[in-house]
């Protein structure tokens, strides 16, 4: 699942996130009503970010453990062979 941050840069220096959102519709719906309250020099950044659960996560460890082990047993065999 990804999710949409929202977040305004301000020409002070200063970062507030704007929010949090499931789709891209979302953010620019909220771009659309923060149009008119826009100070000028103000920035806007929409960072998109992978969520995982813990199973997908576990399930990719597992899968790149196995992928090393097998990739170590296969240098190891090279190196036997060299």
């Amino acid at each position: 699942m990804a999710v949409f941050t929202l977040t305004n840069y301000c020409g002070c220096g200063s970062t507030t996130i704007l929010g949090v959102f499931d789709t891209m519709e979302a953010v620019l719906e909220r771009m659309r009503m923060l149009a008119d309250c826009t100070d000028p020099g103000d920035e806007y950044r929409i960072e998109c970010f992978e969520v995982k659960t813990f199973e997908e996560e576990e399930e990719n460890t597992s899968r790149i453990l196995r992928s090393r082990a097998e990739w170590k047993a296969k240098q190891a065999k090279m190196e036997e062979l060299d």
